[in-house]
């Protein structure tokens, strides 16, 4: 089955927001012995972050696209 590159990035970019959501969820529940909801907590916040830094690049490569279109006229 096909999906669209935008719903094919938002599928990638919350699967590595879960993986350091639960990299960082699991150190902290076994390391500082802290309970489950620090884990669903950092999921949430890390796919937040993941989104966050994905808009910034995508709107930094548009800037840079019509500085480049600008610099040609």
């Amino acid at each position: 089955m096909f999906y669209s590159v935008t719903l094919q990035k938002i599928i990638f970019l919350t699967g590595i927001g879960i993986i350091i959501g639960a990299i960082i969820g699991f150190s902290s529940v076994l390391g500082f012995g802290l309970d489950g909801s620090v884990f669903v907590l950092s999921m949430f916040l890390s796919i937040i972050s993941v989104y966050t830094t994905a808009m910034y690049a995508e709107l930094y490569h548009i800037r840079e696209a019509i500085n480049k279109q600008n610099k040609n006229l």
